[in-house]
């Protein structure tokens, strides 16, 4: 615990990422679902309007992504955490994934871009939500 007293040293730092896991983890689950919920329109329609959705979610999903970044570089100053890398990062599992979708959607394969979306992307914001759950309950044994 004595390497999270660095936590004392830039509260305002601190206290900011701990308001926001909450916010990340909300995120997190409501991707996941915003993009189950899509897949079935876009494996049986091709139509404007799922494609504005589609599009929309993505840029949801970029905005999330760069602020699970901002989080991890906020963290860095905070030593003695001992969380494993993030879901999406390790490994470069969302790297790759996010490779296999573009892929998909540039050759128009909306069965292959569903598949990946309902048995990668949704599970992998899933457990990119349990890594943010066990954040939280670190800062929250901190504050105890």
């Amino acid at each position: 615990m004595n390497d999270l007293k660095k936590g004392t040293e830039n509260p305002e730092l601190f206290n900011a990422i701990k308001e926001s896991v909450k916010d990340a983890r909300y995120s997190a689950q409501k991707l996941s679902e915003v993009f189950t919920e899509n897949i079935q329109p876009l494996r049986m329609e091709e139509n404007e309007r799922v494609f504005i959705d589609f599009i929309h979610n993505i840029k949801e999903l970029e905005c999330f992504l760069d602020f699970i970044k901002q989080l991890k570089e906020g963290m860095r100053f905070f030593e003695g955490f001992g969380l494993p890398s993030d879901p999406i990062m390790s490994q470069d599992s969302g790297i790759n994934l996010f490779n296999e979708m573009n892929s998909a959607l540039e050759s128009k394969d909306w069965i292959m871009l569903s598949d990946l979306i309902e048995y990668e992307l949704s599970p992998l914001l899933m457990k990119e939500d349990e890594w943010l759950s066990a954040l939280d309950e670190k800062i929250l044994g901190y504050n105890a």
